[in-house]
């Protein structure tokens, strides 16, 4: 059998992860004979006043992973066992986990009708929780000024998706109580792995380093009574930042608005075709004086179908660059096996968690059905995406 040629015959347009400037920055690193930095060094204070900036707040604190970063959030934000944190299941495991592993659990609510982001009618509706934990899906960024108005405990921001995006003319990272960026090589500012809390609240930023960062450094900058005793050890968990991934991220950092505004451009030219066309598929508007970050690019389609992997794989075939959206953790063994859950994690015999419906959140469930995530190149592409479009069209309109 003769096999058929995809639509989308371009190559995917892109240029290397880490160019000049980064080897420049890991070079210049290893001439100083210092990979490792136990105080705010050089390297720690560049990649956190460059987030700070970014994100407009008064502190930012480097991490090993946007994992930890997210579970020192929770825990100098006040999640406790006897009360979990509210958030979406449209997520990585990450939050999720971040949340046991905080000492306390998750509580799933629904996302909105056309959203891939926490309904923000959860908060008054989700009983007793200690902390909200919102992710930015997709680069989309949430309602974070109804979310941040109506709830009453603190709100942890999770930006992993949204490097430089923002809401209602507000940087993502700078609406909660705190923010959190992972630096993972996936992500629009990668570091190989790494993660970033901002926040200006200095109690949550010395309670947050306090988990896992040096002596040195401790003692250098705690301030609260509770903590300054502590100094000499913290809880010790190693969540610092390795220099090297610290000077990768900064040098990203650094390009990032000129690779967010090539994506731009490259959407627009995507969403012109699959208007000329009227292809049942919407491009969501991140809405006035906001920005999208750029992690996978989210579609909705408007006549989903009933077998999303199918669609999944035609799109595929034909050489749209699609890629899949997270498993559905809901029905997760991990969230299901008591044993499992209360070996990792002893407090939670004792908590008020229990395992999640898999049948529950309807709008989850047509989120799941109907969302399209999309890669878009962040060099200019026009070609490209004009092919992009129209094999878009023709699978959507051909479908049986």
């Amino acid at each position: 059998m003769t096999a058929v040629a995809p639509l989308v015959k371009l190559p995917f347009p892109k240029q290397p992860k880490y160019g000049p400037a980064e080897r420049a920055a890991v070079l210049q690193l290893l001439d100083t004979g210092h990979l490792s930095e136990t105080t705010r060094g050089p390297a720690t204070a560049s990649i956190e006043d460059a987030f700070a900036a970014l994100a407009g707040t008064a502190f930012a604190l480097s991490f090993n992973s946007g994992t930890a970063s997210l579970k020192a959030a929770l825990h100098a934000v006040g999640a406790r066992p006897d009360a979990g944190v509210l958030m979406s299941p449209m997520t990585w495991i990450s939050p999720i986990t971040a949340a046991f592993q905080a000492g306390s659990f998750p509580v799933f609510a629904d996302v909105g009708a056309e959203s891939a982001n926490l309904d923000t009618s959860a908060l008054t509706e989700s009983g007793d929780v200690s902390a909200v934990l919102v992710t930015h899906a997709w680069g989309l960024p949430a309602a974070m000024e109804t979310l941040t108005a109506v709830a009453a405990v603190p709100v942890v921001e999770d930006c992993s998706h949204a490097h430089g995006a923002r809401h209602a003319g507000s940087p993502v990272g700078s609406w909660g109580t705190a923010g959190c960026f992972s630096l993972q090589e996936a992500k629009s500012v990668s570091g190989g792995e790494g993660g970033i809390l901002t926040t200006n609240d200095q109690a949550v930023y010395e309670r947050a380093m306090s988990l896992g960062h040096h002596p040195h450094r401790l003692q250098a900058e705690l301030t609260l009574p509770e903590l300054v005793a502590t100094a000499d050890t913290g809880a010790a968990h190693k969540y610092r930042m390795p220099a090297l991934s610290a000077v990768i991220a900064r040098q990203q950092l650094a390009s990032l608005p000129q690779r967010m505004a090539a994506s731009e451009a490259n959407l627009a030219i995507l969403r012109d075709v699959l208007h000329d066309h009227a292809a049942p598929i919407a491009v969501p508007d991140p809405g006035p004086g906001s920005v999208r970050g750029w992690y996978g690019t989210p579609l909705r389609l408007l006549q989903p179908g009933a077998d999303a992997e199918a669609l999944h794989e035609t799109f595929a075939a034909q050489g749209i660059p699609v890629r899949r959206i997270y498993p559905d953790w809901l029905a997760s063994p991990l969230l299901h096996t008591p044993a499992l859950l209360h070996r990792y994690w002893p407090h939670l015999q004792h908590s008020p968690w229990r395992p999640p419906d898999p049948g529950a959140f309807p709008h989850y469930r047509q989120a799941r059905r109907s969302t399209l995530i999309l890669k878009i190149p962040t060099v200019a592409a026009d070609d490209y995406m004009a092919q992009v479009g129209q094999a878009l069209v023709h699978v959507l309109t051909h479908r049986s």
